[in-house]
């Protein structure tokens, strides 16, 4: 009867002992994924800034490196697309805005 109760014990303390190990695992993981997550961030940032700058060179006349005159070149065709059709969601509004307003006016 002892022996039972030595296995029981042995396998109570080794799944105790498993399960701690597992929670100190997980723990471990979580961390080192919320400094990779950090990590990741503080990369986009720099990318950003990166980008930034070496696109204000290239506004300023200041670059020489052809491969990223292209990119920069790029950059500032789809900058001017948005613009573009910045402003044409904006007249498109003013049109419906006008055409409701002489609704408005033809109900009085």
């Amino acid at each position: 009867m002892q022996s039972l109760f030595d296995k029981l014990g042995k396998a109570a303390s080794s799944t105790a002992s498993n399960a701690a190990s597992k929670a100190a695992e997980m723990r471990e993981i979580n961390r080192l994924k919320g400094e990779r997550v950090d990590l990741k961030n503080e990369y986009t940032i720099v990318k950003k800034k990166l980008s930034e700058y070496v696109f204000k060179q290239y506004q300023e006349g200041k670059l020489e490196d052809e491969a990223l005159i292209e990119f920069c070149d790029k950059m500032q065709e789809l900058r001017d697309s948005i613009d573009e059709l910045g402003n044409e969601i904006e007249a498109v509004k003013a049109e419906y805005e006008e055409k409701a307003s002489v609704r408005s006016e033809e109900r009085l």
